[in-house]
């Protein structure tokens, strides 16, 4: 992977391992309206979406009104705790470290807000070394739509062939072939695998020590 310029994280998963802190704010927005709660695993089967996503599919059979009052108050409370016990992977520091200190331009390109991922990305002390973060209000389409990929790729100047999207989820390749950029399929994390494997990504890796430099 040497070869690459610029190489895009997806954030949840990827980077960040955040699932209690996500089943707990569902939990917290369940709890307000008398729903049913949700195991930490049923909410990751659903992670990858964006938030609105993620609510309608772990409550599809209740109508709107209920999946907007549900959303809004996961926002709520996430928005205000996103990092309780949210912590990086191992070796994200460490091989964001090695990309910056190789010359290598970072990105995080996720379905997470911009800016609520910019302070968990600083609340975990690795903002400094990303030259770009990209949310799911970055841009007028989240992904998988390639719009996210195209934004990061004009902002910060490279061409398409040295770029590579780096994420858990079949989300992530799929965006990575809309973009027509390289994808790396990581295995740890929240994504439907086999989804994922049978998109064909060009690299899998089993965690992102795995990453050349």
């Amino acid at each position: 992977m040497k070869q690459f310029q610029l190489f895009m994280f997806d954030l949840d998963g990827t980077l960040l391992d955040s699932a209690e802190d996500i089943a707990i704010a569902v939990n917290y927005a369940f709890r307000k309206l008398n729903l049913p709660e949700k195991s930490k695993e049923e909410v990751v089967s659903k992670v990858g979406y964006g938030a609105k996503k993620l609510i309608e599919d772990l409550i599809p059979e209740y109508p709107e009104d209920i999946k907007e009052k549900a959303l809004e108050l996961f926002r709520e409370f996430y928005h205000q705790n996103p990092v309780i016990y949210s912590k990086l992977y191992d070796y994200s520091e460490e091989i964001l470290a090695k990309l910056k200190e190789s010359g290598k331009l970072i990105a995080v390109v996720t379905n997470k807000y911009e800016e609520l991922s910019k302070r968990i990305l600083e609340k975990l002390g690795v903002l400094n070394y990303i030259d770009l973060v990209v949310g799911a209000d970055t841009t007028s389409e989240k992904k998988p739509s390639p719009l996210p990929v195209f934004y990061t790729l004009q902002n910060l100047n490279v061409n398409k062939e040295k770029a590579i999207l780096v994420g858990d989820s079949e989300t992530d390749v799929l965006t990575a072939k809309n973009a027509q950029v390289y994808s790396c399929l990581v295995l740890h994390g929240y994504g439907k695998k086999d989804l994922a494997l049978s998109l064909n990504p060009d690299f899998v890796i089993e965690n992102l020590k795995k990453i050349e430099v």
